[in-house]
């Protein structure tokens, strides 16, 4: 070491204590004038600047992910916190909803007990209307096909007919014969299609009624006048008739008993409706 332009504390900078320590053992195992040289163990070398400023460097990071660590615990408590309001809020929601819910449940069941009620007195009402309007439809003929006429007096002309379809006097058909009229308005020329309309003969004695209905069948003065005298059904009845009388020509073909009601049809003594 003697032999070397260098000085133990520019070594102490450079290296660490153990390779120093190696080399002047070295250069003392060498150099037979420094065989008598022992290494001074009580001196403390110089600490090392690079592993200090590194310790430091080290330190410092660590404290600052510490901070780090902490703000974003606290940070993530806020967060919790605001979470926990918030479930709170949505609890409180969800309880006055579910005491509305079963509020509304109640009244719900209350309703539909009410709606049902009146669904069972409508379908009463409406058959008992039906079967009241029936019933005074029996009174009733309808006839087809008679030609209208300016200022007709369709009493008059309907008389006429029935005087010629059963024996009776023009003064009793007179008082027999309650009211007669033409269903609906009167189609103008740019609307007609040629077909006159229906008419209606309602009857004081049910009767009365009851001969013109059959005997009007096989009447010489319906054919020449090519006029029909039908029964006078509802609205409701005709559509219904309509859809039943193909069943009841497929079961009279097949031998069995059939005929239209008033709403249904009478297969074998089997009630069908339209539906």
């Amino acid at each position: 070491m003697s032999d070397h332009d260098y000085s133990r504390s520019a070594l102490q900078e450079a290296c660490d204590d153990d390779v120093i320590e190696e080399m002047e053992l070295a250069g003392a195992a060498t150099d037979p004038s420094c065989k008598d040289q022992k290494v001074n163990r009580e001196h403390t070398p110089i600490k090392n600047k690079t592993k200090k400023k590194m310790k430091l460097q080290e330190t410092e990071c660590k404290e600052d992910t510490a901070n780090a660590i902490l703000r974003a615990i606290g940070e993530l408590n806020t967060k919790m916190d605001n979470q926990t309001e918030i479930l709170r809020s949505i609890e409180k929601r969800i309880e006055a909803n579910t005491v509305a819910i079963d509020v509304n449940k109640k009244a719900i069941t209350e309703l539909q007990a009410t709606v049902n009620l009146l669904k069972k007195e409508n379908t009463a009402l409406r058959i008992s209307c039906e079967d009241h309007a029936r019933y005074k439809r029996r009174w009733n003929l309808r006839v087809t096909g008679l030609p209208e006429k300016d200022d007709e007096n369709i009493r008059n002309s309907i008389i006429g007919i029935l005087t010629r379809i059963i024996p009776v006097s023009v003064d009793r058909l007179q008082d027999t014969v309650d009211t007669v009229h033409r269903l609906g308005k009167k189609a103008d020329a740019a609307s007609a299609n040629n077909r006159p309309r229906a008419v209606i003969v309602q009857f004081g004695l049910r009767t009365m009624r009851d001969e013109v209905w059959k005997k009007s069948k096989d009447a010489n003065v319906c054919k020449e006048m090519h006029i029909s005298f039908r029964e006078d059904f509802s609205k409701e009845d005709r559509i219904a008739r309509a859809k039943l009388w193909p069943l009841v020509q497929e079961a009279r073909s097949r031998g069995k008993r059939a005929y239209l009601k008033e709403g249904f049809a009478l297969i074998d003594n089997r009630r069908v409706d339209p539906d």
